[in-house]
């Protein structure tokens, strides 16, 4: 059997780095492969990204109670992941080896260079290293890297002579679609992230994970303002809903769940709502097609707004506070957006298969041309030797 390598953001804390990680593993694995992550080197970063000291930290929570409340949801909430990530391989020691036929880059922000630690600029996420082996991109992303962003720190040329090098690339957003083309002059294919391509059906529970009836929050830690906050506390309350955050914690939630990732979406499945600002929150409500609506920021703007438009959900975009109740009363038609995902499933599934498989084909088609060749010197050698026996 093929051995196939990923390299992605499998080891980040949260559940989008997992479920896409998860999504792309499995998918690939049905095709027909052997799959095993593989682990990149953290090379430092481009931009300076300050930390919040320790101390400062709990200055901040002069609330001590608080302040050990959050540190221990966070530590079950790592505890989840890392306990998941062991059912795809991933383990506590890191994986390096490049004993491998044909290596995937993707899916999520892999090609976003200005990340901080744990990602940092590591060019192994662009291939290096990798330059003997057969080596595509699915559905990566630049995230809010730009092409002005590659060109300030002179990163132009090497990224663009690494995308050179690739047998196919496939992004997931048109951003970064427009900086492969400027990088090296290559078209590149669009496709769906995995979770929206991936089967996640024997996941998802018959029963309610709660009895009571509720609203989900997904969003990263601080990134609600205290407007919003406000906002969704007073909403909640008018409808009568608890406020439930999945992994990060909320202040403003009812409860903090850190769950395991392979019960997110019997959450949102039941969920009244959800009101989430990030890329995989909207997409785990589409998945299972719930009531939602996506509060979109400066950061995140290219890639949700082109995710939304190509599932034919941009009007789900809030835009103002007051967005937040008008589309909790606006039902959504999901019968066009999951035809559009049937349609894009296949086509995603065929870029794998043609293209992790393109190399084994080349290799196959040579060791033919190599085998019709010495069939036909050796023909020609019988027919040297009847020619001499005829004189």
């Amino acid at each position: 059997m093929k051995k196939v390598g990923i390299i992605s953001m499998q080891r980040i804390i949260n559940y989008g780095s997992f479920l896409q990680s998860y999504g792309l593993y499995s998918t690939i694995k049905k095709i027909g492969y052997d799959v095993n992550f593989i682990d990149y080197h953290y090379d430092g970063t481009l931009v300076d990204i300050k930390k919040t000291p320790f101390l400062k930290k709990i200055l901040r929570n002069l609330n001590m109670i608080d302040f050990l409340k959050k540190r221990q949801h966070n530590k079950k909430f790592k505890e989840q992941i890392t306990n998941a990530l062991k059912e795809i391989g991933v383990n506590d020691d890191y994986n390096y080896d490049k004993n491998i036929d044909s290596l995937v880059i993707g899916s999520d922000e892999v090609f976003n260079c200005m990340q901080g630690f744990p990602v940092g600029y590591s060019l192994e996420l662009f291939g290096k290293g990798f330059e003997n082996k057969n080596i595509i991109s699915y559905a990566a992303s630049f995230g809010y890297t730009t092409a002005e962003m590659l060109k300030k720190y002179n990163k132009e040329t090497e990224i663009g002579n690494l995308l050179n090098k690739f047998n196919a690339i496939s992004v997931r957003d048109e951003n970064s679609y427009k900086i492969v083309e400027n990088l090296c002059n290559r078209k590149s294919y669009i496709n769906l992230d995995p979770v929206l391509i991936a089967d996640y059906s024997k996941f998802i529970k018959n029963e309610r994970p709660i009895k009571e009836n509720y609203i989900i929050i997904y969003a990263y830690p601080k990134r609600f303002t205290k407007e919003e906050q406000k906002y969704i506390k007073l909403f909640a309350r008018k409808h009568n809903k608890k406020i439930i955050s999945l992994g990060f914690y909320q202040e403003i939630a009812d409860y903090n769940l850190p769950i395991s990732p392979f019960d997110v979406f019997t959450y949102f499945k039941y969920a009244d709502y959800v009101i989430t600002d990030t890329f995989h929150g909207t997409i785990f409500s589409i998945k299972v097609n719930t009531k939602f609506c996506t509060i979109v920021r400066k950061s995140n703007l290219n890639k949700l707004s082109y995710l939304l438009k190509t599932l034919e959900q941009e009007d789900r975009m809030v835009r103002k506070l007051e967005d937040i109740e008008t589309l909790y009363d606006k039902k959504i038609n999901y019968e066009k957006t999951n035809l559009i995902i049937k349609n894009e499933t296949e086509k995603s599934i065929h870029y794998l298969q043609e293209n992790i498989w393109g190399d084994f084909k080349w290799r196959k088609n040579q060791e033919k041309n190599i085998c019709l060749r010495i069939q036909y010197f050796f023909q020609l050698e019988i027919l040297a030797l009847k020619l001499l026996t005829f004189f």
